[in-house]
């Protein structure tokens, strides 16, 4: 089968389950048939905006964006999908379709086999607890998206600029473009690159914001203060209730693990590390000793259970615990688990 016909049939959003799994395959086969898709998918977007969706004026202008797009006459099926009194609907749903359909490409399943929510009407992909998500933009940057967290960008990206929001966590490895430097807005911080990869977390709950930077350069732009070009090995972070900067050189695959589905820690405090657990299991945690702050732990976790995470710090640590399960509430909704964690007294 032309794949160029399944192209076709994608951005439309006609494509069979069993060809999407062709499209993929021959996506993953070499790096220029992606290269192929974005020349495709950029037609799509530019026709989209210079035509401000609106309906085309006359049957020449048709034929010439199908010859760009690769149609003939002999294709039926294509054009049977973009027929005119179709295509202005088409172009307005286009951009989201791509979106939406690349996000099923890409993806892949959490720990517990949950999957990312995709809200095409705001262009933005969003997880829950516990889950995680895997988005190929439309310049090939790639972006892998931790749980309890969203990114959101226009359908014009990449065409004038190229600008995401993200709450939460999530790992960047974005394609070169010095004309179109790749930017991440957050509430107090943006971040600047043209081509690198990076680590962004930025949870609403928490006071710090920080960015890790494993490859290239990045700038740093909070309000108020000097940029901060950041070069490899580096992380800064921010305390907005303190207004306080730091940037230290850290171990990268620390704070980076995480998009492995591992979880490793290097002389980390406590609650840090209960954060890590609760986000990557989906878990609640209740300290009961205030003290147990003060532990600091160095460890790796990779495809454990939340019962041997939970016996192993304790093997290595004076805590005790308890694991209430969750609880169904009904067929929508369920109390989450939580994990009563105390100070485990010695015998003398």
């Amino acid at each position: 089968m032309e794949y160029r016909n399944l192209i076709i049939k994608f951005l439309a959003g006609e494509i069979s389950d069993n060809e999407l799994v062709l499209l993929k395959s021959w996506l993953e086969l070499d790096p220029g048939n992606r290269r192929i898709f974005n020349i495709e998918n950029e037609l799509w977007q530019e026709a989209s905006f210079q035509k401000k969706f609106g309906q085309y004026k006359n049957d020449t202008e048709w034929m010439k964006l199908s010859d760009r797009l690769g149609l003939s006459k002999n294709k039926r099926r294509s054009v049977t999908v973009l027929r005119k009194n179709n295509f202005r609907i088409l172009l307005a749903a286009a951009v989201i379709v791509f979106i939406v359909a690349i996000g099923e490409l890409s993806f892949w399943k959490a720990q517990n086999n949950s999957f990312k929510r995709i809200k095409s009407a705001s262009n933005s992909v969003s997880t829950n607890e516990g889950e995680k998500a895997h988005i190929f933009l439309s310049d090939s940057t790639e972006i892998i998206l931790n749980s309890g967290s969203s990114i959101e960008y226009n359908a014009d990206y990449n065409l004038k600029d190229r600008i995401v929001k993200l709450k939460g966590e999530a790992f960047f490895h974005v394609t070169t473009n010095h004309n179109k430097p790749f930017v991440v807005q957050l509430d107090q911080m943006s971040i600047s690159a043209t081509g690198t990869r990076f680590n962004v977390c930025s949870f609403s709950n928490e006071d710090r914001i920080e960015t890790t930077l494993v490859e290239g350069i990045i700038q740093v732009l909070i309000n108020g203060k000097q940029p901060i070009n950041v070069e490899t090995g580096q992380q800064v972070v921010y305390f907005m209730n303190s207004n306080r900067v730091l940037v230290n050189n850290v171990v990268t695959e620390t704070y980076t693990s995480w998009k492995e589905n591992k979880l490793r820690f290097q002389d980390t405090p406590f609650e840090e590390v209960l954060k890590e657990i609760s986000r990557k299991y989906n878990v609640t945690f209740d300290i009961t000793s205030r003290d147990l702050l003060n532990l600091k732990y160095t460890a790796t976790f990779i495809d454990e259970s939340i019962d041997e995470v939970m016996l192993m710090l304790k093997a290595v640590s004076p805590i005790t615990y308890k694991i209430y399960y969750c609880t169904a509430i009904n067929d929508k909704h369920s109390i989450k688990t939580k994990i009563v964690v105390g100070e485990r007294k010695t015998m003398n």
